[in-house]
């Protein structure tokens, strides 16, 4: 999503996300397990090549329950440190992920969760940062919806967590106040909150509907009947 706001002149470049880039393997393969430990166990994390974020961060919540914004992420190697964590909008590509990788997660307390990386410290890009992340969790459960990914009521559990978020950064933009750009980014911000808003309600329903019944046996002809 590009900039709302950047400032004239301001050539600084922002560091990079605080994630890994150690050499990848050479025969890497594009979908693997990465080992996360979490209270002392330890969890085999489904990984692809494709994944953002906020798909890998999907993966983690269904096996440990941690729901996304709340998860800290941390391990990976150099040049950033094993204490950097994956931010929201973190790039994975970047991460040299392998096969049996090694990581830990914490809980981040409420009130400080990870806040993704704005382009510009300016408060409408700070909130578009968050809408972004909130697109990008939404996407990631139609896609494992559409691999055919289990996990429905604990989907849905997400989903109703994920919409009380959304109304919460709903507020936000509506609070949005300014000069003609800044309300028509306002505008802007608005649209794409009630997108995503409007998809969670749709998952909301799909996943508390109950299954189809399965096709009922064939029964078996009888035997010895006139």
């Amino acid at each position: 999503m590009p900039s709302f706001f950047r400032k004239s002149g301001n050539n600084e470049q922002r560091p990079p996300n605080p994630i890994a880039t150690p050499a990848p393997a050479p025969f890497a393969k594009d979908e693997f397990d990465i080992i996360l430990s979490y209270e002392n166990q330890n969890y085999r994390i489904p990984y692809s090549v494709e994944f953002l974020a906020a798909d890998f961060s999907l993966q983690i919540y269904l096996a440990t329950s941690v729901i996304p914004s709340r998860q800290k992420i941390i391990g990976f190697e150099k040049p950033y440190g094993p204490a950097a964590p994956l931010m929201p909008d973190g790039d994975l590509s970047k991460a040299g992920m392998f096969e049996g990788m090694q990581l830990s997660m914490t809980l981040l307390p409420v009130g400080q969760e990870l806040e993704p990386r704005p382009l510009t410290p300016h408060y409408v890009d700070r909130i578009g940062a968050n809408v972004n992340v909130l697109t990008q969790r939404v996407d990631a459960i139609e896609k494992h919806l559409q691999r055919g990914g289990a996990g429905g009521e604990r989907l849905h559990k997400l989903c109703m967590f994920m919409g009380e978020a959304g109304m919460k950064l709903m507020l936000k933009v509506d609070e949005i106040d300014g000069d003609e750009n800044v309300k028509a980014m306002r505008k802007t911000l608005v649209k794409q909150s009630n997108a995503q808003l409007d998809r969670i309600e749709k998952l909301k329903s799909r996943l508390s509907s109950p299954p189809p019944p399965a096709p009922a046996a064939a029964a078996d002809p009888e035997v010895g009947e006139c």
